[in-house]
């Protein structure tokens, strides 16, 4: 427990932490590691849990539960989708827990009835609101799962389960939802030969943006390959060294001498290149593809000299030619963003009668938190130059910024709430998937850093208006203990 904590800050760190849940979150905000927040959080619960045993017996009934055939297919249901239950997990489930037996069969059709009308509520959705889309390609049994997602409301548009990923199957896919009005501004994807092309011929007014994130997955994996390497190459030189020391004790140091010199070189060598490749590419992730950055002419000017000092190792490495590769293939689609900012930051620039640079000026400001030092030392110099005008301007800055997505995260957030019901061992059919995604997109968010999400589901957002719970739109009538007291 840090001692610099006060009582006073301690309960605001657990009642946040309980209320919230966002431990990085608190953590920044605080400065204290997650272990600490974990900490204090724990025992603001437990000293609830001490105070509800004490005043509330074990034994006393809180409320009587109506068990009737709805309810049970309700709660079928319910296991199905909030715990990512099996037909046979529901079976045992309610034959333990409610001595009640329900036959696989008749689980399989709860299931069926389940996913129809979920299908046809998934069609009564328009997607005209729609202006930034993010479409990814999931595999399931080596069978692609095609998902288009709203970037602001996190809402799943359509996920189809086909056979090929091809052009024709990706033109199809996108040809429904333009029916349902589906035109946005601008849609990122990873380098998908079929998605990419038919988003060109399908949607030729929408802006095609390609991720970063999976560039910089590739070039995190080349980092770490050469970091192996080098520490390979260094384990492989002190044994030798060790067995230098033993054979020159026996008068046979030459043996080793020439495998010796030639570890070093490789050392060395090893040591260059790892170096060489993990600042140039901590400057393509932190420098360059960052949106908080400079403007395009200058990115442009960085990008280049990065794959010319690749370059320069590239005849000592395979991987580095083939990343040197991709990053001269997809230049112009990873700076895309900045030149959307520099549309935007012109207008700005217009409006308060500034310089273009003045405003990115701004925009590399805001890469500092506001309780670091370097921010506060290049703010208070532009707020000089500016005057009033800088934080209006600051405010246009970061909402520009935060409508500029650059990474298709929103995709693989979906994809990582979506993996849990892809059993590997199990096919899935189209029909589950209308449920599965009728489920995500009308849960409530628990927790979420945006203001507009909290409280809220998908389809909220999305269409602008309150839902009713998903299990109520299913038909099912939901337990109230309300009910009950009338």
């Amino acid at each position: 427990m840090p001692k610099h904590l006060s009582p006073e800050q301690q309960q605001s760190i657990a009642k946040q932490a309980i209320s919230t849940g966002n431990i990085s979150h608190i953590a920044q905000q605080h400065q204290v590691s997650r272990n600490t927040v974990y900490a204090q959080r724990q025992r603001a619960l437990s000293a609830l849990g001490d105070e509800f045993l004490s005043s509330a017996p074990d034994e006393k009934i809180l409320f009587y539960l109506p068990v009737t055939k709805e309810f049970l297919y309700q709660m079928v249901v319910g296991l199905l989708m909030i715990c990512k239950a099996s037909y046979r997990d529901c079976l045992l489930f309610l034959r333990d827990v409610f001595d009640t037996e329900l036959g696989l069969g008749t689980i399989y059709n709860i299931h069926e009835a389940a996913c129809q009308k979920a299908a046809s509520l998934n069609t009564s959705y328009r997607l005209e609101s729609i202006k930034q889309s993010a479409s990814d390609e999931i595999f399931h049994r080596n069978k692609p799962l095609l998902a288009v997602i709203d970037i602001r409301s996190r809402y799943c548009a359509s996920l189809t389960r086909e056979e090929q990923r091809d052009y024709d199957t990706w033109a199809i896919h996108l040809l429904d939802l333009t029916e349902k009005g589906f035109q946005p501004d601008v849609n990122i994807s990873d380098h998908g030969a079929g998605m990419t092309a038919a988003f060109k011929d399908i949607l030729e007014n929408t802006e095609h943006r390609f991720d970063h994130f999976h560039l910089l997955k590739a070039g995190k994996d080349l980092v770490r390959y050469h970091r192996n390497r080098k520490e390979s190459a260094i384990t492989h030189l002190i044994h030798l060294m060790e067995r230098m020391e033993k054979a020159k004790l026996k008068g046979k140091g030459h043996l080793l001498s020439t495998k010796l010199t030639r570890a070093r070189k490789v050392a060395v060598q090893e040591d260059e290149v790892y170096q060489h490749v993990s600042t140039l590419f901590s400057w393509l992730q932190h420098d360059i593809l960052q949106l908080t950055e400079h403007p395009p002419a200058d990115r442009e000017r960085l990008f280049d000299f990065v794959l010319d000092e690749l370059s320069v190792v590239a005849k000592h490495s395979d991987r580095v030619q083939s990343f040197i590769t991709s990053l001269s293939h997809q230049k112009e689609s990873l700076l895309a963003a900045s030149h959307v900012l520099n549309r935007e930051f012109q207008s700005l620039a217009n409006h308060f009668d500034i310089s273009v640079q003045e405003v990115w000026d701004v925009c590399y400001v805001t890469r500092y938190g506001i309780d670091m030092l370097s921010y506060h030392n290049r703010a208070d110099a532009l707020a000089l130059r500016l005057g009033p005008r800088f934080e209006e301007l600051e405010d246009e800055v970061l909402r520009v910024m935060a409508a500029t997505p650059r990474c298709s995260s929103m995709a693989e957030n979906f994809n990582s709430r979506l993996r849990p019901y892809l059993d590997p061992r199990k096919s899935i059919t189209q029909k589950s998937l209308e449920l599965i995604r009728f489920y995500l997109n009308h849960q409530i968010f628990l927790r979420s850093q945006h203001d507009y999400l909290q409280g809220k589901s998908p389809a909220d957002v999305l269409t602008g208006q309150p839902h009713p719970n998903w299990l109520e739109m299913l038909g099912f009538k939901r337990f109230n203990r309300l009910d009950l007291a009338a």
